[in-house]
């Protein structure tokens, strides 16, 4: 089968590999029907997230189950099914106090062995471990484009906007316009702020922004945490959200919110520097709350709410491509001249 692999730093592949087969009775076995490019992926290739030579990539993927192990007891050949981005085992116990993403046997699917030694979902097939902890059924109303950001930017999206606290009337800012803070504007529309701004330096993604009812910021223009204290009376915003992950844009999610308020930080970290400014959240009495998103209770009800029509995640992908074309897409994707870029095999 085809599948997406890490040659070196820089360098991803398109190769043919064995097709994976069910080694445990928990496993079931994915036939990939689409895949799609994260801005992770680029830690990656970047090779600020060490992986060995020739694993395989992907972590967004949705697909039709193929073969089930025989513990699996939620799946059935023929399903429609969307992945977290993770594995958890449902048995641990942080999975049983709810934090999946907690879990003690948690793998991240196209990590290569330092990360879970999973396959990648940027490929034909893929073998899903304990399934019924890692895998939901996917609505016949929802389309493979809307179901794909289930499974890891709209969870994320979602777990940010909760922990933001937004209340209605409120104003939020959202730090980075990338495909997860796109996905964070529509997320916090839910709870019914007032003005959401999204801050970023990317014109293409402001516009996308703007048009998904937020106010663009411009950072390569304006101070940002100027520009969004003036727009609020010199108080800040209610909360932000922080969805790029350097520190900063963490610095910015911080020093833009009033007295009181609370900072949401979603953003993968791609490097370890700075400061924590505690003295500045402390006299501010700031909320903050980062982590990685705790995935599986959030699948069920987001894909509840895209079968009902509430949100439209398709919308921020910007190129259909093959997943042969996938060396071409990570260019496109690291030039930023891509919004979302979806892969069909």
């Amino acid at each position: 089968m085809k599948a997406v692999t890490f040659q070196d730093v820089g360098r991803f592949a398109v190769e043919e590999v064995d097709r994976p087969s069910l080694n445990e009775s928990h496993q079931v076995l994915v036939r990939i029907t689409l895949s799609a490019i994260c801005g992770s992926d680029l830690h990656l290739l970047h090779g600020a997230t060490p992986v060995q030579q020739g694993a395989q990539i992907g972590h967004e993927f949705v697909g039709v189950v193929e073969e089930v192990g025989g513990a699996v007891t939620r799946f059935e050949p023929g399903q429609r099914v969307v992945a977290s981005f993770f594995s958890a085992c449902g048995a641990c116990r942080l999975c049983r106090r709810g934090w999946y993403s907690q879990c003690e046997h948690k793998g991240t699917f196209g990590h290569g062995e330092f990360l879970g030694d999973l396959g990648g979902g940027q490929s034909e097939y893929c073998v899903v471990p304990f399934a019924d902890h890692t895998l939901e059924v996917i609505p016949d109303e929802v389309s493979d484009e809307n179901a794909i950001f289930v499974g890891d930017g709209l969870a994320t999206a979602m777990f940010g906007a909760e922990r933001a606290d937004i209340h209605p009337g409120d104003t939020v800012a959202v730090v980075g316009a990338g495909p997860v803070g796109l996905l964070a504007i529509m997320a916090a529309q839910l709870f019914g702020p007032a003005r959401i701004f999204a801050v970023d330096m990317v014109a293409e993604r402001l516009e996308v922004a703007r048009s998904l009812g937020a106010i663009p910021v411009d950072a390569s223009r304006t101070h940002p945490v100027e520009a969004l204290r003036a727009q609020t009376g010199d108080l800040g915003v209610d909360a932000s959200i922080e969805c790029v992950g350097v520190p900063s844009a963490i610095e910015t999610a911080i020093e833009c919110v009033r007295g009181g308020g609370t900072v949401s930080c979603v953003g993968v970290p791609s490097q370890v520097g700075g400061d924590f400014p505690y003295m500045h959240a402390w006299l501010r009495d700031l909320t903050f709350r980062s982590g990685w998103c705790n995935v599986q209770p959030r699948m069920r009800p987001l894909l509840d709410l895209l079968a009902a029509g509430r949100i439209d995640p398709s919308r921020i992908i910007s190129h259909r491509m093959k997943l042969a074309e996938a060396e071409e897409a990570y260019r496109l994707f690291d030039a930023r001249q891509a919004v979302k870029i979806v892969l069909t095999p």
